[in-house]
């Protein structure tokens, strides 16, 4: 049964409202406290050389081209298609525009059906004409979507690469879920060979094993955001939603801490020696937890939950945070005695 826009926009709103719940997050679980980046007492360095500027390079047609970042991190995929979720993606955007960052849109799964929706973005680029933005549609939506629907979504953005995400943990607990991920792998090498944009696939917050990563590598997609296990658990949000729904309610408590963590992923890519981009996100909170996950080999690291409470309080709450993150992030830099983010991934680390 398809859902209506009533229902859209009520499970849109208890998902910020869930999210922002702490019993929605894994916290301790991301393994970044496992982590140590090793102190270097003498850096060959002044401070104010150090450069956390990065870029997204990828393949177009034949062409390597690559969009020049002011940091690697990036706002993480959290919310859109609802009038609350617009005047949030309107501040964030600000915030990408501004500040040269990636910011990558909530699920656009609605615009599929309801075209005015798309208006969202004309909105948001009236405000945010610079913003780097990525679209956002799920795996199940993309396997029985003609590919043509997904070129809207990408051209209502104006975005420069399309997250497609896999979310079988949160679909199954979802009382509106689709649950069909059969020619998964199928559907993303064709959006890949159809796409004028990067494709990134990302989870929602458990992660990804070897085998998977390893399944992806053929696909000619440019990115993986393994977004595993330490924060925002959309298991955990799906089953707050399902209280009325006992059955699905107490499934949700058993698989409250299901997942691969944040750490376990990025070493889980490693192990696969991939050709395309790894980036990390799931339980970022710090710039000190960036600088690790980056040491770790993360070209990107996305943040969610921060960034949707600082977006609530305005503009001035989001420059702070994004300041505090940045700042965090040089003073690993200098600590470890890296100029540039290059280098800080050359560094090792103690698990």
């Amino acid at each position: 049964m398809s859902e209506s826009n009533t229902q859209f926009e009520n499970r849109k709103r208890d998902h910020i409202r869930i999210a922002l719940d702490p019993r929605s997050q894994t916290e301790g679980q991301t393994g970044l406290d496992s982590i140590e980046l090793i102190h270097e007492a003498l850096p060959d360095l002044n401070f104010k050389e150090v450069d956390i500027s990065t870029s997204f390079s990828f393949f177009k047609g034949m062409s390597s081209q690559a969009l020049s970042l002011s940091s690697p991190i990036f706002i993480s995929s959290m919310t859109a298609g609802h009038e609350h979720g617009r005047e949030i993606n309107m501040a964030l955007a600000r915030l990408s525009d501004r500040r040269q960052i990636l910011m990558g849109v909530g699920s656009q799964r609605r615009e599929l059906n309801d075209t005015n929706a798309a208006e969202e973005w004309t909105q948001v680029r009236k405000v945010a004409p610079k913003a780097r933005l990525l679209g956002n549609i799920g795996i199940a939506q993309l396997i029985k979507t003609p590919l043509d629907g997904i070129r809207r979504l990408v051209d209502a953005t104006e975005a420069v690469a399309l997250f497609v995400h896999v979310n079988p943990l949160q679909e199954v607990l979802q009382p509106e879920g689709t649950t069909d991920f059969k020619n998964s792998l199928q559907a993303i090498e064709n959006l890949v060979k159809f796409a004028e944009v990067p494709v990134i696939v990302k989870e929602v917050g458990c992660g990804f094993s070897t085998s998977t990563l390893k399944r992806l590598e053929g696909t000619g997609i440019a990115a993986v955001d393994v977004a595993g296990k330490g924060g925002t658990h959309w298991g955990r949000v799906e089953g707050y939603r399902s209280e009325e729904t006992e059955m699905l309610y107490h499934a949700a408590q058993t698989y409250a801490n299901w997942g691969i963590s944040t750490v376990e992923s990025l070493l889980n890519a490693e192990q696969a020696r991939v050709s395309y981009e790894v980036w990390a996100s799931g339980g970022v909170r710090t710039g000190l937890d960036v600088a690790k996950l980056c040491a770790l080999g993360a070209k990107k690291v996305g943040i969610a939950k921060p960034f949707l409470e600082a977006a609530l309080q305005g503009d001035d709450a989001l420059e702070s945070l994004l300041n505090r993150l940045e700042t965090e992030l040089k003073i690993a830099l200098f600590c470890t005695g890296s100029k540039t983010i290059a280098e800080l991934a050359t560094k090792k680390v103690i698990r």
